[in-house]
């Protein structure tokens, strides 16, 4: 049997794409928490695993393995028993196509999440703190997002453009859906896993009539569906403190109105 440790942040997107594939595929792995909040990404001894400085980081026996939507391919060609695959090769190349999208679209979601939310967070620590952790992330161009994001909040050119990213991919998503109930698949898989913490992001921030029953009645019914499934417990809602769901919420609640006008106007 191999040895399987997850290193992992609980609310953070992609630790939840491999968490639900890894409990849909009753695999048992150890857990190692990494706290965002504190920089733990960005310890010496985390980046010799991921030099990205990002989570998760898969570690099978001696094999590390980084980027989640590859960390789950391998987890279906490893252990195939309970498959999150199409069998049809046309579907698989479907399924890939869409996860490839959704890849692209996951910086957007950061932009929403800390012009919403996280940029609360970091403005009430000091100017040091703040720049220390800022100059950690490897990426230039990230390195700026963030800062434009703690400055300006909503009004970030960054943040209008997450929003106008996030009209597209909900409208993706809704007509995917129309052709069946689960993307690609005849079962929740692993294109559902991919875009499903952004669903989850969406509600944390109040943002949820975007696709309520009137708005996009497929995303609603098939997010319903997988709320209703035991992996969801286990996977999702048992890793994210419902103090941060709070703090997420009261910040969306008390920004949407906003919120919902730039989405209008771009």
């Amino acid at each position: 049997m191999k040895k399987i440790t997850l290193y992992h942040n609980g609310p953070s997107t992609c630790s939840q794409k491999v968490r639900i594939i890894l409990d849909l595929k009753k695999i048992e792995y150890k857990s190692k928490l990494i706290n965002l909040f504190t920089g733990e990404q960005h310890s010496p001894e985390y980046v010799k695993l991921n030099p990205n400085h990002l989570v998760p980081t898969l570690v099978v026996d001696n094999d590390v393995l980084l980027e989640s939507s590859l960390i789950n391919e391998y987890l279906e060609d490893m252990f195939p028993e309970i498959s999150a695959r199409p069998s049809d090769h046309v579907r698989v190349h479907q399924m890939r196509l869409w996860i490839k999208y959704v890849d692209i679209y996951h910086p957007q979601c950061g932009s929403i999440t800390y012009g919403i939310g996280m940029r609360n967070v970091l403005n009430q620590k000091s100017k040091d703190d703040v720049d220390k952790e800022i100059n950690a992330i490897p990426d230039l161009i990230k390195r700026k997002n963030r800062r434009d994001l703690l400055d300006q909040g909503i009004k970030a050119p960054v943040f209008i453009e997450a929003l106008r990213q996030s009209k597209i991919f909900l409208n993706k998503l809704e007509k995917e859906l129309n052709n069946s109930e689960w993307l690609f698949n005849d079962s929740f898989g692993l294109a559902d896993a991919s875009a499903l913490p952004y669903i989850i992001r969406m509600e944390q921030l109040a943002l949820n009539e975007l696709f309520d029953i009137n708005n996009r009645p497929n995303i609603n019914s098939w997010y319903a569906k997988i709320k209703k499934m035991d992996i969801y417990e286990k996977a999702i809602t048992a890793f994210i403190p419902n103090q941060l769901i709070d703090f997420l919420g009261q910040c969306g609640q008390d920004q949407k109105d906003e919120v919902f006008k730039l989405m209008e106007k771009n």
